[in-house]
């Protein structure tokens, strides 16, 4: 894919050909739009181009530069985000049948700072987050609180192993079992899973009741708050 750079602002050239590092895009610049090569796919611009056929684009975020480079030559604007919460962050877009964008994240501010600047340049239609890791799940879900009309969760079950954005894919690709969050009743192998993690983060200290387990599943606490509230409890 042939990308045409129609720029004379040298620092965005340099930050958006250091940027892009697809194999898939060949970058080309363009001095004369008026005798533009026709093998060029998408056109980068600063301004918008007036009388141009050619798909254009005006990055403002280059974290999704590749995202919505393909966007634009696929004419794609129905996107679906997956994601795979824990430590890492993975994250995939699919549209039109495609994987247009992937990345992991360590920190989930980085990760709501791309998602709105995906809602500004292109558009959300539907973010699907795995039912894995519930602490993480619970603080995406939380942050992501502005899109929550189009968040549904998925169940992880028999999603394989892999790398954290082949898990965001798969999970963008599931179509059963969507549940809104506030629908959203956990199970026992979770509540289990919770108990057994105060544990081991308390160092053996204790292990919390199911109520509090269920309470960190549904965001009504976090598993340090509850840890506290339980060694407390006991000691009373």
């Amino acid at each position: 894919m042939i990308i045409g750079l129609y720029l004379d602002d040298f620092s965005l050239l340099n930050r958006i050909t250091n940027k892009i590092k697809s194999k898939e895009f060949i970058l080309r610049h363009v001095k004369n739009i008026s005798r533009i090569d026709k093998e060029i796919s998408v056109i980068i611009s600063k301004d918008y181009i007036l009388n141009c056929k050619i798909p254009q684009i005006q990055p403002k975020d280059l974290e999704i530069l590749e995202l919505r480079i393909r966007c634009a030559f696929y004419n794609i604007c129905d996107l679906t985000v997956g994601i795979d919460p824990g430590g890492t962050i993975g994250i995939a877009i699919i549209g039109g049948n495609r994987v247009l964008f992937q990345n992991e994240f360590e920190d989930v501010k980085n990760l709501v700072k791309i998602m709105e600047s995906i809602q500004e340049e292109i558009g959300l239609s539907l973010i699907k987050i795995g039912t894995g890791s519930p602490p993480e799940r619970n603080q995406i879900v939380k942050s992501l609180e502005k899109y929550s009309d189009f968040i549904k969760l998925v169940n992880e079950n028999r999603s394989g192993s892999g790398s954290h954005t082949a898990a965001a894919t798969r999970i963008a690709l599931r179509n059963g079992g969507l549940e809104n969050p506030r629908d959203y009743e956990p199970k026992d192998g979770e509540v289990a899973w919770i108990q057994q993690e105060s544990r081991r983060l308390s160092e053996g200290l204790v292990t919390i009741d199911k109520q509090l387990a269920h309470q960190i599943l549904v965001g009504e606490i976090n598993m340090s708050d509850a840890i506290k509230k339980y060694t407390l409890k006991i000691k009373m």
